[in-house]
């Protein structure tokens, strides 16, 4: 544990955690006449390599390697994207949403790599590891919530209190990383194994549909001894189309990758 005194001992505890959530923009209506949004998100050509990852320290709890977590599939369709629509202040209920999240670091891991959330809803956090973890969360390059949770610590609960995309890393092993989208609406999808979303009773109007898809490549350069110095991740996949929506209507937009 002594290793690890130094690192925490320069961690600061962010208030942020027990803050409330901003206000939301958006209102629930009935919606009339709505059409719907749906497509596939595949990769336009050979798509690299995944590598898995090189474990460096803790192989006890960790392994020796393990899968990497933004493998997006064995087939052309990509698996993990976040489609979504851009801008809408008014629109469906969240009744699709769960009024509660979890993440575990299990297997030295984020579990589940890849979320969506209602703005406001907490987040328990937990440590299934046999080794201290610390779960360190970003908004875009600002720190959210960082805190240490050692092996055996009770879940925390978390409130990430702002929209967007929040990152968290494990400062412990580096190539721990999960992604937590945090919403204000409920047009949001995040396409299944074969690379298909859909986003249904749309409001009729126009609309951009973003995609986001984390990049799987990774780069593990090694040292002299044959050591990986750092963990190396390709950057984001981003991609946008303008769309009509008409009533009653289903509307096809697809997202080729890169």
């Amino acid at each position: 544990m002594k290793r690890y005194l130094l690192l925490f001992s320069a961690l600061v505890f962010s208030a942020c955690a027990r803050q409330s959530a901003v206000p939301s923009n958006y209102h629930e209506i009935e919606v009339k006449n709505g059409g719907s949004i749906s497509g596939r998100v595949t990769y336009n050509g050979t798509m690299p390599a995944v590598n898995s990852v090189i474990v460096e320290k803790d192989q006890d709890a960790c392994g020796m390697s393990h899968p990497n977590p933004s493998n997006p599939g064995h087939g052309p369709g990509i698996a993990g994207a976040i489609v979504y629509l851009d801008t809408i202040t008014a629109g469906k209920s969240f009744s699709d949403f769960s009024p509660s999240a979890t993440m575990d670091q299990r297997g030295c891991e984020f579990l589940p790599h890849v979320q969506v959330i209602k703005l406001g809803t907490n987040i328990v956090v937990s440590n299934s590891d046999k080794v201290i973890h610390n779960f360190h969360f970003y908004l875009d390059t600002k720190t959210v919530v960082n805190e240490p949770q050692p092996e055996g610590a009770p879940p925390r609960e978390v409130l990430l209190p702002n929209p967007g995309l929040n990152t968290v890393h494990c400062d412990v092993h580096p190539w721990m990383r999960g992604f937590v989208m945090v919403v204000e609406h409920p047009y949001f999808a995040t396409t299944d194994s074969t690379g298909q979303y859909m986003l249904s009773n749309v409001p009729p109007g126009t609309y951009t549909v973003k995609m986001w898809r984390d990049s799987w490549v990774l780069d593990q350069p090694k040292g002299p001894n044959g050591e990986v110095t750092t963990y190396d991740w390709g950057s984001d996949y981003h991609n946008q189309k303008v769309v009509q929506v008409q009533p009653n209507a289903p509307t096809t937009v697809d997202f080729t990758l890169p």
